[in-house]
Formats: structure tokens, C-alpha cells, sequence
């Protein structure tokens, strides 16, 4: 008797685990939020431009405008298209593969340029960097916008 419900519990999980799945594989952001995407990444720029020029250097500020900027190009990036079908979500996972690798490569190769170029330009060479979270995450997400709007327009 238990094991038979153990059987029935372990498949109401998995049937549970699918739904889970399938509704986070499909989710998507209404087409409009594109528009506030741009918006929210347009207006984190200008206040950092604005703050730069007043000569207001709050390092809060700074580092809140670039997780915002970040938010709204992931805005963008999880927006649907206008005609959202098969192709375009093709397009999405082949934008989604092709920027986590340029985002590894980068990654890897970024420090190393970053330290032969320390060499060139200063005398005391400094220890090899990694590089921030916003610096990869911004990269992520503006490869994953080139790519699937390149691979649009191709098709």
C-alpha cells in the first residue's frame, strides 16, 4: 500500500515539475515592455550622464543606475515579439547559446587583454582581474539583443 503511494505522490510531482517547466519555458513579457525596456535604460543613462556632469559622484547612485539598466535590458531580452512562433523562438535559443559563449569567452579572455595592455600603458604592471558582475551581465544581455535581432533580420 505504500509503495503505491509513494508511486502516485512521485507521479503527481513530476506531472506538478512539467507544468512548473512548461509555464517558465513560455513565459514572456507583453511586446510593449520593449518600449519601457528602452525607457528604463535610457533614463539610467541619462542620470548617470546628468550625476557625472554635476559633478555628483555618489557611488550608490552609480552602482543603482547599472542594476537598473541591467533590469531593463532584461526587459527587453524577455519581451515577446509581435508575432511570437516557432521561428522566433528558434531564433531566441540560438541568440541565448551564441551569447553565453561569447559571454565565457569574454570572461576568460578579457583579464588577459586587460593585463597586456596594463603592460603597455603603465610601468607597474597590476595582478590579473576579474571583471564585475555588471560587466558580464551587460555583455550577456547585449550579445543575446545583437544576435537574435541579427538572426531576425537574416530570416
Amino acid at each position: 500500500m505504500s509503495i503505491k503511494l509513494y508511486i502516485m505522490t512521485k507521479e503527481k510531482s513530476c506531472d506538478r515539475d512539467k507544468k512548473l517547466f512548461e509555464k517558465f519555458k513560455n513565459f514572456g513579457l507583453p511586446y510593449s515592455f520593449k518600449k519601457i525596456g528602452i525607457a528604463i535604460i535610457l533614463l539610467s543613462i541619462l542620470t548617470i550622464i546628468i550625476a557625472k556632469t554635476a559633478d555628483f559622484t555618489n557611488p550608490t547612485l552609480k552602482f543603482a543606475m547599472k542594476r537598473i539598466m541591467l533590469i531593463g535590458l532584461l526587459v527587453i531580452a524577455l519581451a515577446r515579439e509581435k508575432i511570437e512562433d516557432e521561428r522566433i523562438l528558434t531564433m531566441r535559443g540560438q541568440a541565448f547559446s551564441m551569447a553565453f559563449i561569447a559571454g565565457v569567452v569574454y570572461t576568460l579572455i578579457q583579464p588577459l587583454v586587460n593585463y597586456i595592455a596594463d603592460l603597455f600603458v603603465k610601468d607597474d604592471k597590476g595582478p590579473l582581474t576579474d571583471l564585475g558582475d555588471f560587466q558580464i551581465l551587460w555583455f550577456l544581455l547585449t550579445m543575446y539583443l545583437l544576435f537574435f535581432y541579427m538572426l531576425k533580420r537574416k530570416s
